[in-house]
């Protein structure tokens, strides 16, 4: 779909035509589980994706029109992402996928090049994207190097002599983890056990019984919310009285309502990709999240919403109205240029004749090769039944 129509070639055309053509809306799949382990997660992306698409359309829409959102559940599964993602290619005319996690990403990155649509995702970390991104597929948060790094940083830091691993075998667990122990055995700390252990058993006791048996200060739980909520209760009962750092599945409220928070609280840490609340761009982020939805931002919202804005900003800067399109401009929308935090900022400076530089809600936006930007990080603690800031960690720590 071509984003103009030239007039000068012949007359026939009225200016009446080129509005109607302009105001066709531009198709975004969401690609998210909605069920499943991360289904908790699939519907925070949905509805970021959805707030921040209701703000580009306030403001205009964008110059290829307005954008319309298609949200499809991968249930979880790589083979249904796939399924999934060419439905949306196929039947809804996407020229973006927006959603996908780890192991989705990864399954669908041939696809996106082959196809010509771009690909991007708010929350998957996984390393293979370091080999696999930077063309039609990108991410707006950091790389799992950086989140193993803060693991391993904040487990040192914290003094833990011996710390178990258990691990779930999926790509979005495993990429983390195995950076995290890297760092760890780098620092001198001991690891008493590293297993590896399949979701969706009734129980976990079996991989529970070396490592409690190794009695380490901490076990590192890369886990999903099915499989985490089980260790931790099962651990508990045989008595594990040392502490627990989990990774972001488990950042949610979830794990309070379906975990007593007795075994949790004063124990219990998380790590996960954080965006810096102290900036401006965050602040009017959470203020603008508070006013339309009533409740504060979510995990990856602020990676999502900036997500939504960099597509927008590309179709207003892209030669056609495509993935083709979007993705030949995708990082000039990030570097140099004048500095603008909103869709509507971004959107008159373009218009002007101006390059831009996006700054997100979630922070600087600027990729690397693999189109990765840097990131900051947060430990979170367990208190009161809720999760509450422990330790931050800025982009500038992981340079």
């Amino acid at each position: 779909m071509k984003k103009t129509i030239t007039l000068s070639a012949t007359l026939a055309l009225s200016v009446s035509a080129v509005v109607v053509q302009a105001q066709e809306p531009v198709t975004v799949g969401v690609l998210v589980p909605l069920t499943g382990e991360l289904g908790e997660f699939g519907s925070i992306v949905a509805n970021a994706v959805e707030l921040g698409v209701a703000e580009v359309n306030a403001a205009g829409g964008t110059a290829c029109g307005p954008l319309r959102t298609v949200i499809a559940d991968t249930q979880g599964s790589a083979e249904q992402a796939i399924r999934e993602g060419n439905k949306l290619i196929d039947s809804e005319g996407a020229v973006a996928i927006l959603g996908p996690t780890s192991g989705s990403m990864v399954a669908l990155a041939d696809m996106a090049v082959r196809r010509k649509t771009l690909l991007m995702t708010p929350y998957a970390g996984t390393t293979t994207l370091n080999e696999l991104g930077g063309n039609y597929v990108y991410r707006t948060v950091s790389s799992d190097l950086g989140d193993g790094a803060a693991s391993g940083m904040w487990m040192t830091d914290r003094g833990y002599e011996s710390v178990a691993m258990l691990v779930q075998n999926e790509e979005s667990t495993i990429s983390p983890a195995q950076v995290a122990r890297d760092r760890l055995e780098e620092a001198g700390v001991e690891i008493t056990d590293y297993i590896i252990y399949n979701p969706g058993q009734p129980s976990y006791q079996a991989e529970l019984i070396s490592v409690l048996a190794h009695n380490p200060d901490a076990i590192y739980l890369a886990g999903g919310q099915e499989s985490g909520v089980t260790v931790l209760k099962e651990a508990a009962a045989a008595g594990f009285e040392g502490e627990w750092l989990l990774t972001s599945d488990l950042a949610v409220p979830y794990t309070f309502e379906m975990v007593d928070p007795r075994i949790l609280n004063g124990r219990a840490f998380v790590e996960l990709a954080e965006a810096d609340n102290s900036l401006d761009e965050y602040k009017a982020f959470a203020a603008l999240t508070q006013e339309k939805t009533g409740a504060a931002p979510l995990p990856f919202s602020a990676n999502t919403y900036d997500m939504v804005n960099l597509v927008a900003l590309s179709l207003d800067l892209a030669e056609t109205c495509t993935g083709e399109g979007i993705n030949a401009v995708l990082r000039s929308v990030t570097e140099g240029g004048k500095k603008v935090t909103t869709y509507a900022e971004g959107k008159a400076a373009i218009a002007a004749g101006e390059d831009i530089d996006l700054e997100g809600a979630s922070g600087p936006l600027t990729m690397d090769d693999s189109g990765t930007p840097a990131g900051s990080y947060a430990i979170w603690r367990a208190e009161d039944g809720a999760w509450a800031l422990e330790r931050f960690y800025p982009a500038t720590v992981f340079e």
